[in-house]
């Protein structure tokens, strides 16, 4: 019995000291963990758009930028993604815009368009064709214009489970599709100026706010309204998305929680997250709405800053199965940040993807162990 207990001891040990170093994983060392189950390819017909649409634009692609751009399901490029101009020296993956040609940029945002609504397509084109145009004129080498890169990951034609990332200054998408399941989180969208083309880009996510906070009575806006600094908490990535994984238990408390509002309120609440899921093409959307829908009264609504329609303000709403973060940067500045994330696991597909433990530690510690399909160690530990 005591040996027993000290080979454990032992193996948990080295264990721990090896996962002193692990490092996000490559594409080769994903490659050889991948086992031989896959994700059945969808034959829903709306999966088969967005897989036709994808296959449009690789198929447009040269042999170069098609190797440029592609990366496996559960490379490190999934969690690599940043808010900053690319001048600033993030080392993106993927193929610029101003790589591709007038045919393929045409047939990317038509990969876009299927994978988004109406409203959500708008603020996407709009962000990526004009929200640079004027901090461009302040200093051009430093802002470059249109900085956005894609990625892809998995193959439509022979993957169940696939995706690509939208990533540069004010825009950062990540779309996964497994299965017959469309997800987009984390999603970062922001703008500079708010108005573009006399269309305020988040403007509903800004009024649909204060009318929410406008309809909580003077007690309710105690609890919803909180001191502090105004920022993004769990916020855009910083080459390796420093919340992956994240744990959201500390938020739990903070704000008015929506078991506390009326059916008004609640109905207001709603509009507000509907703002952000919506995003997403309906059909997808409604499914994550779903499981908003079914712990609304375990939501908090926080709010800080002024409560005027020209205040700067910042406000989350955190769900199970919804984070939503929005930041006015600054009065006057018409900047403006927001992120949208899954607490419940579903960023970058997790669920799919990376069930497995986070910590080689963990690893020996679990029964059956070597059952688990995806045991993907990309994490770096302290």
């Amino acid at each position: 019995m005591i040996k027993k207990v000290l080979l454990i001891l032992t193996l948990v040990s080295i264990a721990s000291i090896v996962a002193l170093t692990l490092t996000v994983v490559d594409s080769a060392e994903v490659d050889a963990e991948k086992t031989a189950e896959k994700v059945k390819i969808s034959d829903k017909p709306s999966i088969v758009t967005l897989a036709t649409v994808m296959k449009s634009f690789r198929d447009a692609l040269s042999e170069e930028l098609l190797a440029d751009a592609s990366f496996p399901l559960g490379h490190k490029e999934m969690y690599s993604w940043s808010n900053l101009p690319p001048s600033q020296g993030q080392d993106r993956g993927g193929i610029e815009f101003s790589k591709l040609s007038e045919k393929q940029s045409s047939l990317f945002y038509k990969v876009l368009d299927a994978f988004l609504s109406d409203e959500g397509y708008m603020k996407v084109s709009l962000i990526t064709t004009r929200s640079e145009t004027d901090i461009e004129k302040i200093g051009h080498d430093f802002w470059q214009r249109r900085p956005y890169f894609i990625v892809l990951f998995g193959n439509p034609e022979t993957d169940g489970a696939w995706g690509f990332q939208l990533d540069g200054h004010h825009l950062s998408l990540n779309f996964l599709v497994h299965g017959d399941e469309v997800l987009i989180v984390p999603s970062h969208l922001g703008t500079q100026p708010a108005t573009i083309n006399g269309n305020a880009v988040l403007g509903k996510e800004r009024s649909n706010a204060l009318a929410l906070l406008n309809s909580l009575d003077e007690e309710q806006k105690k609890k919803a309204i909180q001191t502090g600094r105004r920022g993004l908490k769990v916020g855009p990535g910083s080459t390796t998305d420093p919340h992956l994984n994240y744990d959201y238990s500390h938020f739990k408390g903070t704000g008015i929680k929506a078991s506390e509002m009326n059916d008004t309120q609640k109905d207001n609440l709603r509009e507000l997250i509907k703002t952000y899921v919506y995003n997403l093409e309906a059909e997808f959307a409604d499914v994550w709405m779903k499981d908003i829908e079914s712990d609304i009264d375990d939501t908090y609504f926080v709010w800080i800053g002024g409560t005027t329609e020209n205040d700067s303000i910042y406000y989350r709403v955190f769900n199970p199965a919804v984070w939503i973060e929005f930041n006015d940067e600054g009065r006057g500045t018409n900047h403006i940040h927001t992120i949208i994330r899954s607490p419940n696991g579903n960023d970058y597909g997790i669920f799919a993807l990376n069930r497995g433990p986070r910590t080689l530690a963990e690893h020996y510690a679990m029964a059956a162990h070597h059952n688990i399909s995806h045991p993907y160690f990309d994490y770096t530990t302290e």
